[in-house]
């Protein structure tokens, strides 16, 4: 049944439309549209009890499709881009998204048209020809994260959001209903930003560590202990030891982590648009001629019933999503105000400064390093709160 060799040419053929199959657990076909095997070039009734595995491509990393099967294992969606090989031995890419169902799994293919495409195909090739016959799969699903994670991408769930966003944004075309698909991509490259936001300003606290050490060695030398200027800089190590412990805590609550949030929000964004590409799918199928049992056509009610369920349990509704961009707010504007209370500390050290001038044996460039710093801390706090401020205007 497969072609004896590949081509190393693109089959063409009208990708306009939305084509499917349903397989069982163990991979077999048990029915398609007819744009399915118009696709793969097979007769139909060749296909029905085929595998699947039929149109797999020898392109394909092994650990696209190990990453497939760990999500529908566990009964979740998934989705990827896939290199499939048609009868005649030439190629076609597809954007699969696939759902567990009854006995077994359905999986709906686009035409991909996203901006991910070119990135992908180059890294599947990277991936095809680094795997080796001894190879364990867990270092070439490492792999593939990080190829994933060059593209800007800390995880799966990240990247099938971004992919399966965009292809459903490219799918469905200007002027259509997207319902929160625009809003939730907007707030997902705010989030990111913010996410980085939170990481450089935890850093930036902690590159301040040393200078109050600095300070306590200053003060040691121009004055007796528990002078004017070993106060500031007790008073000072102090207070941004409570701000870096803040920081570190903010960053590790779910609900107060933008990565964590961006995370969350990558689940609701990838429930959204898989529903809203089902349904899509669903409306479509009705009408289309089909194989396997087109007395029956259970596809449709199935991927309707997948459409009409709940979030799976994780997902975030949009009003907990905009509960949290609150809460993330709130407790950037908190630290923005204990932020003042170190300034204060500042500013007694440069009148300490002012008062020693020429013998101050150096503390005149240690504050000038500390405004510098707060200066930098103050811009992304600012930064922080603006980006806030406006997903949550943008959510209401």
């Amino acid at each position: 049944m497969r072609p004896t060799r590949v081509i190393d040419e693109a089959r063409q053929f009208d990708f306009s439309r939305l084509s499917y199959t349903r397989t069982d657990k163990r991979g077999v076909i048990q029915s398609a549209n007819a744009l399915f095997a118009k696709g793969t070039g097979y007769d139909p009734a060749q296909l029905v009890g085929m595998p699947q595995r039929i149109v797999r491509h020898p392109d394909m990393p092994r650990a696209v499709f190990a990453r497939l099967w760990q999500r529908l294992g566990a009964d979740d969606t998934a989705c990827a881009y896939i290199k499939n090989l048609a009868c005649d031995g030439r190629h076609y890419w597809i954007f699969a998204v696939m759902i567990p169902v009854e006995d077994g799994y359905i999986s709906v293919r686009c035409n991909p048209q996203g901006p991910l495409l070119p990135a992908i195909r180059k890294i599947y090739a990277a991936l095809r020809a680094a795997e080796t016959p001894d190879e364990s799969m867990e270092a070439q699903l490492a792999r593939l994260d990080a190829a994933l994670a060059g593209l800007g991408f800390p995880d799966h769930q990240s990247f099938m959001a971004d992919a399966l966003s965009e292809e459903m944004r490219a799918l469905a075309g200007p002027g259509t209903d997207s319902g929160l698909v625009p809003q939730l991509m907007a707030m997902r490259r705010s989030l990111a930003e913010l996410a980085d936001a939170q990481v450089a300003l935890l850093g930036t606290f902690q590159n301040l560590y040393l200078i109050p050490t600095n300070m306590r060695i200053l003060a040691s030398r121009l004055e007796p202990s528990g002078g004017p200027v070993s106060a500031i800089s007790d008073s000072y190590k102090r207070i941004a030891a409570d701000l870096v412990a803040r920081l570190r805590g903010t960053a590790g609550r779910q609900d107060c982590s933008a990565r964590e949030l961006l995370a969350q929000l990558d689940g609701l964004l990838f429930h959204d648009c898989a529903r809203r590409l089902l349904a899509r799918a669903a409306d479509q199928f009705d009408h289309d001629a089909g194989f396997g049992n087109p007395a029956e056509r259970p596809e449709t009610a199935m991927l309707r019933d997948f459409c009409a369920a709940p979030p799976p349990s994780g997902v975030l509704t949009p009003q907990e999503l905009q509960g949290r961009l609150a809460r993330l707010r709130h407790e950037a504007e908190a630290v923005q105000r204990l932020m003042a209370g170190l300034d204060q500390v500042r500013i007694l050290g440069e009148v300490e400064s002012g008062r020693l001038r020429q013998h101050d044996l150096g503390l005149g460039a240690v504050m000038a390093q500390l405004e510098e710093f707060h200066g930098r801390i103050r811009d992304r706090l600012s930064a922080m709160i603006t980006l806030t401020r406006q997903m949550d205007r943008a959510w209401s």
